[in-house]
This record gives C-alpha cells, sequence and structure tokens, in this order.
C-alpha cells in the first residue's frame, strides 16, 4: 500500500499504524524536490492526526472535569480544546447555562468571558467581563480578558495598560506580560517588548525554572539583536 492510500485510511479508520507508516514513507521521501502533491498530502496526515489527537485531549479533560468539577485549570483547557477543533460554541452554550444558573458567580462569567473570547465573539466578551468586573473590581482574570478585548478592537494603550493591571493583581500570573510582549512587538515598541522578557527571564531565572527561562532568554536575545541593528543599520 502506497503513502497516498495509507492516507485515506487513516483518514477513514484512524487506525495509528496507517499513520505511523504514512508518515514514515512520507518522511523518506520529502526532498527540496518534492512534489506540492506530497507536501499537501502529507500536511493533510499531520492534520487528520493532529485533530484525532485534540479529540483524545477533549475525552480526557471531561474526564478530568467529571472527576474533580470544582477544578478550573481544566476547564479553560477544554475550551482551547474546542475552539482549536472548531467548535467553541459547545462552551459557549456550557458556560452560558452554568452563568444562567448562577448569575452572581464570577468563577463561571470568567469562564464564559473564556469561552466568547475563543470564539472572537469580543461583543458577547465585553458583556460578560462587565458583568463580572461589576461584582468582583479586582478580578485578575477579567482584567485580563477586558485586554484581550481592547487588543482585538485596536486599543494597543488601553489592553497594555489592563494586562499591565491584572499581572499586578496577580504577580505570579506572566500570561499578562506574554501577551504585553506580543503586542508590543507588534506594534514596533522592540525597547519596551525587551523590557517584558526581561521581566519574565529574570523571575524564571530566579526560581531555577531553566526550561520556562529557554524561550524568553531567546525572545530578549532576538529583540536585543534587533535593536542593534536598528542602532547601527551598517554593521554587519
Amino acid at each position: 500500500m502506497d503513502k497516498y492510500d495509507l492516507v485515506e485510511r487513516y483518514e477513514a479508520l484512524g487506525d495509528e499504524n496507517d499513520y505511523l507508516a504514512a508518515k514514515r514513507l512520507f518522511e523518506q521521501d520529502l526532498t527540496g524536490e518534492s512534489s506540492a502533491l506530497d507536501r499537501r498530502q502529507y500536511g493533510y496526515l499531520l492534520e487528520c492526526h493532529g485533530r484525532r489527537t485534540l479529540r483524545r485531549a477533549v475525552d480526557q479533560y471531561e474526564q478530568a472535569m467529571s472527576l474533580d468539577p470544582d477544578q478550573d485549570k481544566v476547564q479553560y483547557q477544554w475550551i482551547a480544546a474546542k475552539a482549536a477543533l472548531g467548535e467553541p460554541e459547545d462552551a459557549v452554550t456550557r458556560y452560558r447555562d452554568r452563568v444562567a444558573g448562577a448569575p452572581g458567580e464570577v468563577r463561571w462569567l470568567r469562564l464564559l468571558s473564556e469561552a466568547y473570547l475563543q470564539a472572537r465573539d469580543f461583543g458577547a466578551a465585553a458583556e460578560v467581563i462587565g458583568t463580572g468586573l461589576g461584582l468582583s473590581p479586582g478580578d485578575p482574570k477579567l482584567t485580563y480578558d477586558r485586554g484581550e478585548v481592547k487588543a482585538a478592537r485596536g486599543d494597543a494603550d488601553g489592553a497594555l495598560a489592563d494586562w499591565r493591571r491584572a499581572h499586578e493583581l496577580d504577580p505570579e500570573d506572566f500570561g499578562p506580560v506574554y501577551m504585553s510582549a506580543f503586542l508590543l512587538e507588534q506594534r514596533g515598541r522592540l525597547t519596551e517588548a525587551a523590557e517584558a522578557w526581561r521581566h519574565i527571564l529574570e523571575y524564571a531565572e530566579a526560581h531555577d525554572w531553566e526550561l520556562t527561562a529557554i524561550w524568553p532568554r531567546q525572545m530578549l536575545e532576538r529583540l536585543e539583536q534587533l535593536l542593534e541593528d536598528r542602532q547601527h543599520p551598517g554593521r554587519t
């Protein structure tokens, strides 16, 4: 059976042995001269495998939520996985029902806000965030989410202010700092972006998180080189 037949079988049956056999054949054959068909079919094989893997992840998350319904982290992981599968509406429905059943509970508003953000429904997210912050004005997650809405609507300064405040409210959560670094670089504010990466790196190094420190160190070094090139454009 050739590699194209194996892709078709894997798509239809989901047999891991077909995936591994096809992957091995593609990787043996791929060169700089490989055809567009080879590239497309290998990509499709990987896409099919990724979707099936995500389905298994969703199943595990759902089992974890059943076993420990009070754990929030797995709820957010489930929301993200469902969105990656193109099914964000499942999370929206789930947490909209939870909010309806307990309208004053900020936990469900946080999760519903996340579901709307993953669905890219920023108007609905903004309404939920406003309700949640009305109940809990200093909530770090909802403050962070408000920054996401502002960023999506082109209000970079507003987003950065919210992310800065969210990090102040919860100094151990570096999600807002990562997002600030990305947005600052996108806006061409490289010095400030480098400072954000330096803050992440220093925290990781202070806690001896060697693996966590790798990426911010690489990003900081890259930005420092860009800044050097900007200051000395003719230097090689």
